[in-house]
């Protein structure tokens, strides 16, 4: 037969109060976890929007980027052709002062109107 250990009845009641005590830091430990998961998964909510968020950022960076791009090249084509309008109207101008005899006379602001010569060209 096997003889259970003596158990005193103050030595019960401290082991009662221990165990009150543990089970309450138990309790309040399960609590805080419980509010460190739901802290938990808010976060991973909030980083999975923000990787969203930037993967359709870059996409619309990537999409911006051609069109961009694309403004760019219609602009550098419109400079090309507005840089060769000019030389073929300051070509045609001193082919049109040649013509009518220009010989170094200042022109005035009637002729220039008429021939459409800017004085920034003149």
């Amino acid at each position: 037969m096997m003889r259970l250990p003596f158990v005193s009845r103050q030595a019960f009641n401290e082991l009662g109060i221990a165990h009150c005590l543990l089970r309450g830091r138990l309790v309040k430990a399960e609590t805080a976890q419980h509010a460190a998961e739901a802290l938990l998964a808010a976060e991973r909510k909030l980083s999975s929007r923000t990787v969203a968020y930037v993967k359709q950022a870059e996409g619309r960076r990537d999409t911006d980027g051609y069109r961009l791009a694309r403004a760019l090249r219609a602009i550098a084509q419109l400079r090309a052709e507005a840089a060769t309008q000019r030389r073929v109207i300051t070509h045609l101008t001193d082919q049109l002062l040649d013509a009518t005899g220009y010989q170094g006379e200042h022109l005035y602001p009637e002729a220039r109107t008429t021939l459409g010569i800017d004085k920034e060209n003149a």
